[in-house]
């Protein structure tokens, strides 16, 4: 083959790989799935696909692993070099089995508190070739059993304009790290300027804790208007390369209860010399 015929068609086969925007559906519904989490394996890259479903991936290795994670599905896997416009993923329906039962009283209720921690700080969001998924584990306690269900969770932010994230609750591995999703929609929240603390509504959704605990996830979502003021409004960077907010209070205690997502993987939050960081979390349950 003709040496510049064969480095024309690798330089199209590259545009058409890169820089292009795609587009992930519902493989029986073929409605776009919003907010998908993206991470290429063995890379600092982690982004979201929009509302609509579009994305555009950075470019990377034609024989890296991109990896499509979102609630209410099966995480798919494609390599660069397969991926076609149109990616599909297949609904996984959510087996809630003993942690959803019957309906609420709402009679009485149980606040849990966060304990005075050794350190608290104002975290620095998601992004920045950083993870887009932090956890933290809810252990169970045999006092819950007369207010089983979760009502409502409030996270501790720093808000410093308009943000919007979105919350996944999953079960616990026997390995201790986050399992399966326990609801299989979205739960999108809103935190408005100076808003001191994001509040998720739970009342509607009978999820109880079951006896070994389960994670509350807050996922940031690499949209323009989540952008920390730190990576500012220049568009020439790729969507990982920016920091993404709300900054969520952590704090520093002696269990390790904090884990993050990085490269299709959970990693447990390590030790610092002030103990292992968690986020800052008020719970309220009721019956």
């Amino acid at each position: 083959m003709n040496g510049k015929l064969l480095l024309f068609l690798t330089a199209l086969f590259s545009i058409s790989a890169f820089g292009q925007t795609k587009i992930i559906l519902d493989k029986e519904s073929e409605e776009p799935v919003p907010y998908v989490n993206i991470s290429v394996s063995d890379e600092k890259i982690e982004f979201n696909a929009d509302e609509s479903g579009h994305f555009t991936l950075p470019k990377t290795d034609q024989s890296k692993t991109v990896l499509f994670s979102a609630v209410g599905y099966d995480t798919a896997s494609l390599k660069v070099s397969d991926m076609q416009d149109t990616i599909y993923l297949e609904s996984k329906p959510i087996a809630l089995n003993e942690v959803v039962i019957g309906s609420r009283k709402k009679e009485n209720s149980l606040t849990i508190k966060t304990k005075k921690a050794k350190k608290t700080w104002s975290g620095s969001g998601g992004g920045m070739n950083g993870s887009l998924l932090h956890a933290r584990y809810i252990p169970f306690n045999p006092e819950y059993n007369t207010t089983p269900y979760i009502d409502k969770v409030r996270l501790k932010v720093d808000a410093q304009k308009k943000y919007t994230f979105n919350i996944r609750l999953c079960s616990v591995k026997p390995d201790g790290s986050p399992g399966d999703y326990l609801y299989g929609e979205n739960i999108l929240i809103t935190v408005d300027k100076k808003q001191k603390y994001a509040e998720v509504d739970f009342s509607k959704i009978p999820i109880k804790i079951p006896e070994e605990g389960l994670f509350i996830v807050v996922e940031y979502l690499t949209i323009k208007e989540n952008r920390l003021s730190l990576t500012g409004d220049n568009d020439s960077y790729p969507a990982h390369m920016y920091g993404y907010g709300p900054p969520i209070l952590c704090e520093a205690t002696e269990a390790m209860e904090g884990w993050s997502y990085k490269n299709g993987i959970w990693i447990p939050n390590p030790k610092t010399a002030n103990g292992y960081a968690k986020m800052v979390m008020e719970i309220t349950l009721t019956d």
